[in-house]
Protein backbone atom coordinates (compact mmCIF):
# COMPACT_ATOMS: atom_id res chain seq x y z
CA UNK A 1 0.00 0.00 0.00
CA UNK A 2 1.48 3.62 -0.87
CA UNK A 3 2.20 6.03 1.48
CA UNK A 4 -0.88 8.55 0.11
CA UNK A 5 -2.73 5.73 0.31
CA UNK A 6 -2.39 4.84 4.10
CA UNK A 7 -2.33 8.78 4.73
CA UNK A 8 -5.75 9.40 3.38
CA UNK A 9 -6.82 6.10 5.43
CA UNK A 10 -5.39 6.88 8.90
CA UNK A 11 -6.89 10.35 7.97
CA UNK A 12 -10.53 9.02 7.18
CA UNK A 13 -10.02 6.77 10.38
CA UNK A 14 -9.23 9.39 12.66
CA UNK A 15 -12.32 11.96 11.31
CA UNK A 16 -14.70 8.87 11.92
CA UNK A 17 -13.32 7.82 15.35
CA UNK A 18 -13.39 11.89 15.62
CA UNK A 19 -16.95 12.47 15.20
CA UNK A 20 -18.00 10.50 18.25
CA UNK A 21 -15.48 12.89 20.65
CA UNK A 22 -16.53 15.79 18.63
CA UNK A 23 -19.02 17.65 20.91
CA UNK A 24 -17.67 16.84 24.03
CA UNK A 25 -14.32 18.11 22.95
CA UNK A 26 -15.41 20.84 22.05
CA UNK A 27 -17.53 21.94 24.72
CA UNK A 28 -14.63 20.63 26.71
CA UNK A 29 -16.76 18.07 29.21
CA UNK A 30 -15.39 14.84 30.62
CA UNK A 31 -15.97 11.60 28.18
CA UNK A 32 -18.43 9.39 29.15
CA UNK A 33 -17.69 5.45 28.73
CA UNK A 34 -18.76 5.25 25.15
CA UNK A 35 -16.00 7.43 23.70
CA UNK A 36 -13.50 5.99 26.08
CA UNK A 37 -14.61 3.02 23.93
CA UNK A 38 -14.22 4.85 20.99
CA UNK A 39 -10.61 6.02 22.03
CA UNK A 40 -9.28 2.90 23.43
CA UNK A 41 -10.60 1.31 19.94
CA UNK A 42 -8.67 3.73 17.80
CA UNK A 43 -5.67 2.64 19.64
CA UNK A 44 -6.28 -0.59 19.01
CA UNK A 45 -6.94 0.07 15.27
CA UNK A 46 -3.54 1.69 15.31
CA UNK A 47 -1.83 -1.51 16.94
CA UNK A 48 -3.79 -3.79 14.68
CA UNK A 49 -2.85 -1.78 11.37
CA UNK A 50 0.59 -1.30 12.50
CA UNK A 51 0.27 -5.30 12.83
CA UNK A 52 -0.55 -5.71 9.72
CA UNK A 53 1.34 -3.18 7.79
CA UNK A 54 4.58 -5.05 9.26
CA UNK A 55 3.38 -8.48 8.59
CA UNK A 56 2.87 -7.52 4.89
CA UNK A 57 6.67 -6.22 4.58
CA UNK A 58 5.69 -2.62 4.49
CA UNK A 59 9.45 -1.81 5.69
CA UNK A 60 8.44 2.28 5.17
CA UNK A 61 5.61 2.28 7.45
CA UNK A 62 7.57 2.64 11.02
CA UNK A 63 9.08 6.01 9.50
CA UNK A 64 5.33 6.52 8.43
CA UNK A 65 4.04 6.45 11.83
CA UNK A 66 6.70 8.02 13.50
CA UNK A 67 6.57 10.85 11.14
CA UNK A 68 3.03 10.98 11.12
CA UNK A 69 2.61 11.44 15.37
CA UNK A 70 6.01 13.49 15.79
CA UNK A 71 4.25 16.33 13.11
CA UNK A 72 1.09 16.44 14.76
CA UNK A 73 3.27 16.21 18.16
CA UNK A 74 5.01 19.20 17.19
CA UNK A 75 2.13 20.99 15.76
CA UNK A 76 0.37 20.44 18.91
CA UNK A 77 2.46 21.53 20.31
CA UNK A 78 3.03 25.23 18.86
CA UNK A 79 -0.33 25.75 18.22
CA UNK A 80 -1.33 25.20 21.94
CA UNK A 81 2.09 27.58 22.92
CA UNK A 82 1.56 29.93 20.70
CA UNK A 83 -2.42 30.14 21.31
CA UNK A 84 -2.69 29.41 17.05
CA UNK A 85 -6.30 28.67 17.18
CA UNK A 86 -7.05 28.87 13.25
CA UNK A 87 -4.07 25.50 13.59
CA UNK A 88 -5.81 24.05 16.42
CA UNK A 89 -8.97 22.91 14.82
CA UNK A 90 -7.86 20.78 12.28
CA UNK A 91 -5.08 19.38 14.43
CA UNK A 92 -7.84 18.61 16.67
CA UNK A 93 -10.16 17.06 14.22
CA UNK A 94 -7.21 14.48 12.96
CA UNK A 95 -4.78 14.08 15.97
CA UNK A 96 -6.70 15.04 19.31
CA UNK A 97 -10.27 14.26 19.11
CA UNK A 98 -10.18 10.93 18.29
CA UNK A 99 -8.10 10.19 21.38
CA UNK A 100 -10.16 12.48 24.02
CA UNK A 101 -12.13 9.47 25.42
CA UNK A 102 -8.98 8.35 26.75
CA UNK A 103 -9.38 11.10 29.55
CA UNK A 104 -12.35 8.91 31.00
CA UNK A 105 -8.92 7.65 32.51
CA UNK A 106 -8.03 10.39 33.91
CA UNK A 107 -8.76 12.14 37.32
CA UNK A 108 -6.51 15.08 36.09
CA UNK A 109 -8.57 18.64 34.72
CA UNK A 110 -7.69 18.92 31.00
CA UNK A 111 -4.32 20.17 29.88
CA UNK A 112 -1.95 19.96 27.01
CA UNK A 113 0.60 17.22 28.84
CA UNK A 114 -2.56 14.91 28.24
CA UNK A 115 -2.52 15.47 24.35
CA UNK A 116 0.42 14.72 24.36
CA UNK A 117 0.55 12.17 26.90
CA UNK A 118 -2.63 10.69 24.21
CA UNK A 119 -0.45 11.13 20.96
CA UNK A 120 2.54 9.12 22.82
CA UNK A 121 0.39 6.21 23.47
CA UNK A 122 -1.21 6.18 20.09
CA UNK A 123 2.73 6.26 18.64
CA UNK A 124 3.38 3.77 21.49
CA UNK A 125 0.81 1.25 20.24
CA UNK A 126 1.29 1.63 16.92
CA UNK A 127 5.19 0.84 17.07
CA UNK A 128 4.33 -2.46 19.04
CA UNK A 129 2.25 -3.42 16.84
CA UNK A 130 4.71 -2.73 13.83
CA UNK A 131 7.18 -4.91 15.81
CA UNK A 132 4.86 -7.16 17.12
CA UNK A 133 4.09 -8.00 13.33
CA UNK A 134 7.57 -8.16 12.13
CA UNK A 135 8.59 -10.80 15.40
CA UNK A 136 5.70 -13.03 13.84
CA UNK A 137 6.70 -12.41 10.74
CA UNK A 138 9.89 -13.73 11.20
CA UNK A 139 8.82 -16.56 13.13
CA UNK A 140 6.77 -18.29 10.58
CA UNK A 141 9.26 -17.45 8.13
CA UNK A 142 11.64 -19.81 10.11
CA UNK A 143 9.41 -22.39 10.78
CA UNK A 144 8.47 -22.88 7.24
Amino acid sequence: MSTKINIMLIIFISLIFGIFNFKVFFIGNEPNLIQAYVSVSFVIIWLLYSFTMSYKKAEYFFRFITLYWAIGLILTFIALFLGWFILIIPLSCVFLTPLYGLRYFSNEPISSNFFYLAIFITYLSGTFGYFLGKIVRCNLTEKI
